[in-house]
């Protein structure tokens, strides 16, 4: 586990790095049509990835702050920054991240199935999402915002006011930041249908709540349990299986 002060900086600079080559892919995605008078195409695309950066910024550094405290890591990463062997801290991330992502895989293809009659025409009809983005922006740089930010703070609240800084993090805290952080990845998929012109009807809002906190909670478990390294090769996977699926 990272500790010192130098190791700490490679450890942000290596994750906010990997988070960028997400935020990077974000330029494949088709713009809505722009009103007249409006910037250049190449303008709004680097004003659309401002805020992303910034909330990825911030989510690097409250991980790399408090996941020591927490119990909780990115083996991977934290071996780079150390200089210890990337590829021993890799292997006890790969079984249960092809595992919870293939389980994963299969679990959301069935309920896209079970779903499609009630969804809205225009979501078969949508464009897919470039499969680099998927793979760049979803299995890496929504792991680092949710898990490794997102869920990593809401843990600590719990450990720091609901237990008073006292040993290890209760399950109770755990169960709730995985819930939580869970939730808001799913609510955080309704304003990108909305922005592919998708309209948000009751069934199509459940089933994306549904099917993205489902994931969600897989990738927070193995978190918890193995490391960030295992999420990010669980939604890696998933995404896999949902591209050869169709």
């Amino acid at each position: 586990m990272v500790k010192d002060k130098n190791s700490s900086l490679r450890l942000f600079g290596l994750l906010w790095l990997a988070g960028m080559a997400g935020m990077m892919s974000l330029v494949l995605m088709p713009l809505p049509l722009l009103p007249e008078g409006a910037p250049p195409a190449a303008v709004v695309r680097l004003l659309v990835l401002v805020q992303p950066t910034v909330l990825l910024s911030v989510a690097v550094l409250i991980g790399v702050l408090l996941t020591p405290r927490l119990g909780l890591m990115a083996p991977v990463a934290d071996a780079l920054a150390v200089g210890r062997s990337w590829r021993q801290a890799m292997v006890p991330q790969l079984l249960p991240g092809v595992v919870g992502g293939l389980i994963s895989g299969g679990l959301l293809t069935a309920i896209t199935l079970l779903s499609r009659p009630l969804l809205p025409p225009a979501y078969g009809a949508a464009e897919p999402t470039p499969l680099l983005v998927r793979f760049l922006y979803g299995g890496i740089t929504e792991e680092i915002l949710i898990r490794w930010g997102l869920m990593t703070l809401l843990l600590w609240l719990g450990w720091r006011f609901g237990q008073q800084r006292q040993g290890k993090p209760q399950t109770r805290w755990v169960v709730v930041a995985i819930a939580v952080s869970s939730l808001a990845f799913a609510a955080g998929h309704l304003p990108a249908a909305n922005a592919l012109g998708l309209p948000l009807t009751p069934p199509l809002v459940g089933f994306l709540l549904i099917q993205n906190s489902l994931f969600a909670v897989v990738a927070g478990y193995l978190f918890w349990r193995y490391g960030l390294e295992a999420a990010m090769i669980a939604h890696l996977t998933v995404h896999a299986v949902l591209a050869l699926l169709g």
